[in-house]
């Protein structure tokens, strides 16, 4: 379970951001829809969903793009570029490591996640130098990176020293025959082999320490904290064996696009012998054990493509407790899709395993209390002056005064009346009818 996430001049952020999961104690409303941890002397708490708004470039692909990144270093292991990036994403696929742009001073950019897993609380942050915006001969390099378990420093380390080794709280974790009166021994021996461009978490913290500790974490990056940057160009298809020459025919999937209104044909997913890929295949015809049918990229509509492709992922968030974070999830879809997903990611009867669902979205109806909680309304806006972005929940907001925000309050309303803020006023009229009389349009 996320419980919080954040980052500092990364991208359009200058002074960072706080991306807070966990419920605000005041708050009353739909109270159902609040996950619970049991950690070994206390409970922990998150929301299950949340929706981030705000006009374009404000900022709010950088979230996603800031979680994907952190995700990506701690399953790299080191902050280098990838040689050769096969996974379609650039941005973690090349760690994009984009500093804010509008500073004259280099500063790190800076990741830091909390979060639960197996009865265990987690907070990992790391610090990455990277010079200034667009330096492209400044030395990447990890200037700081700190583990806390269960709100305990375990180990805190320096560009080329670690500072801080603290293993007495994690006894039953360490590496067989690991001897506590060393730990001061390892410290040193630990300093004296760090590697300025790879996280000491999967290196010498495993080797020297703790492979069990580095296990969960990984596992939890990995299978539990699934990032989709550009989510309208992802597919989640299943494999299927290139030789036995058989369409896979996933019931569900096809109850869902029946359910979701797509009539007309069902869906197989069959393998590209060219591409050796899996594709979608729209099945128009069925004869016995043999089916007839195009590629779906070429009969169906954007959104239907878009449901397919997505449902295989969020079903899986769903079935493993994880956390799904996805730019722009509703693009293409209707928004009574989007929906219901979110009340399934509301109710603790089909949400066993406590999965959380994190997007970023133009759409205001979504802004309706009956369907979200004020802490689950996230918006992000951008300074003109500054250039620099911010983020905020509905929640920070008074429940008393003229700007108040009531649980039953419009808000979809007040966002248009540019109450909350996160919205711009936009008229292109003068500046197309400059154009169509032939005003002058390069410079």
């Amino acid at each position: 379970m996320l419980l919080n996430f954040s980052c500092d001049n990364f991208k359009s952020f200058r002074d960072g951001f706080e991306f807070n999961m966990i419920p605000e104690r005041r708050m009353t409303e739909l109270d159902y829809s609040i996950l619970t941890e049991q950690m070994a002397d206390q409970k922990e708490t998150g929301l299950s969903a949340s929706v981030i708004y705000g006009p374009n470039a404000a900022g709010k692909t950088s979230i996603v793009n800031a979680m994907s990144c952190m995700r990506q270093m701690i399953l790299r292991g080191n902050i280098r570029d990838a040689v050769e990036d096969r996974s379609g994403d650039h941005v973690s696929g090349n760690l994009v490591l984009t500093p804010f742009a509008f500073r004259d001073d280099a500063e790190p950019v800076r990741f830091d996640a909390t979060f639960t897993f197996h009865g265990m609380k987690y907070r990992y942050a790391i610090a990455v130098f990277l010079g200034a915006f667009l330096e492209k001969d400044a030395e990447r390099y990890i200037d700081q990176e700190q583990l806390y378990v269960n709100d305990t420093l375990i180990f805190s380390r320096t560009r080329d020293a670690v500072a801080k080794l603290k293993l007495d709280t994690i006894t039953d974790y360490l590496n067989i025959g690991y001897e506590l009166k060393d730990t001061e021994k390892n410290r040193k021996a630990m300093s004296n082999n760090i590697t300025s461009d790879s996280l000491l978490l999967v290196t010498d913290f495993n080797s020297f320490c703790s492979k069990k500790l580095v296990s969960e974490i990984r596992q939890w990056f990995e299978e539990q904290f699934i990032v989709v940057n550009s989510a309208d160009r992802t597919r989640f298809y299943p494999s299927v064996p290139e030789d036995d020459g058989r369409a896979m025919i996933n019931v569900y999937i096809n109850k869902i696009a029946q359910e979701a209104g797509i009539i007309g044909s069902d869906f197989a997913y069959v393998n590209d012998p060219e591409t050796h890929t899996t594709k979608l295949m729209s099945v128009l015809k069925k004869m016995g054990s043999r089916l007839y049918g195009l590629d779906a990229d070429r009969i169906e509509s954007v959104g239907t493509m878009r449901l397919i492709s997505i449902m295989p992922v969020i079903i899986s968030a769903l079935r493993n407790g994880a956390v799904l974070v996805m730019d722009e999830l509703d693009a293409s879809l209707h928004p009574m899709i989007v929906m219901n997903l979110i009340t399934i990611f509301h109710n603790d009867g089909v949400n066993t395993n406590g999965a959380q669902i994190i997007f970023n979205t133009h759409n205001p109806i979504y802004l309706n209390h009956n369907l979200l909680r004020r802490d689950e309304i996230k918006f992000v806006e951008r300074d003109k002056d500054s250039k620099s972005s911010s983020l905020y929940a509905l929640s920070d907001f008074k429940a008393n005064g003229e700007a108040s925000v009531r649980k039953t309050s419009n808000y979809m309303k007040n966002y248009f009346i540019n109450r909350y803020g996160a919205i711009v006023d936009i008229d292109f009229t003068d500046i197309i009818a400059d154009v169509l009389k032939g005003a002058e349009s390069n410079v």
